[in-house]
């Protein structure tokens, strides 16, 4: 009786049960808690580029200078001035040592004695002198003057003064070179004349 009385316990148990156990899951190592929720990284910010430096300005191309240059040169005479028209013509040595023909080249002499203007002449219009070259050029003294200045005794203010006014090739437009050159005539000899030098510039007179 006992033995009849646990068998139908068991199968009221397994009755019981049995809805219970169909509700469970048949592999409970493929169930996993759900999954988290992605959270989007944040948006990095683009690094600015730095602004370009501006570039430096070229620095202007130095003046190219000329080779050489042009210049006046005294010259000692053996005989007195040529005459004309009551006037020693005064010639004095041109030369273009330069790598450039220069233009619109123009003279001027002036007579000093003492610091005081005694004459003063100057040439026509504008020369040409090439590059390399060299000729003598003359101006015209009053006779009186030049004879006065070759008895005059040494002073700084007493002489003669040539100025020498040009542009070469490669200059700028309205651009000037100048060159002077002074020195004192003294007689030599019974007829002859020779020169004593002053002083040279580039400086263009004021």
């Amino acid at each position: 009786m006992g033995k009849i009385l646990a068998v139908v316990l068991l199968v009221l148990m397994g009755v019981w049960l049995a809805p219970m156990c169909s509700r469970l899951p048949v592999d409970l190592s493929t169930q996993s808690a759900p999954p988290a929720p992605v959270i989007a990284p944040a948006p990095v910010a683009e690094p600015v580029a730095a602004p370009a430096p501006v570039p430096e300005p070229p620095a202007p191309a130095p003046k190219r200078e000329p080779q050489g240059n042009i210049g006046l040169a005294t010259f000692r005479v053996r005989a007195m001035f040529p005459v004309e028209n009551e006037k020693y013509v005064i010639s004095i040595l041109r030369a273009n040592s330069s790598d450039e023909d220069a233009s619109g080249a123009r003279m001027t002499l002036t007579a000093r004695r003492k610091g005081t203007i005694l004459e003063r002449s100057e040439s026509g219009p504008g020369q040409k002198l090439r590059a390399g070259s060299k000729s003598y050029f003359g101006l015209p003294v009053a006779t009186t003057v030049i004879e006065e200045l070759l008895d005059a005794p040494y002073d700084d203010g007493t002489g003669l003064e040539w100025s020498l006014t040009y542009r070469l090739a490669g200059d700028a437009p309205g651009e000037t070179r100048c060159y002077r050159l002074k020195a004192l005539p003294r007689r030599r000899g019974a007829s002859g004349v020779e020169w004593v030098p002053q002083g040279e510039s580039h400086v263009c007179a004021p």
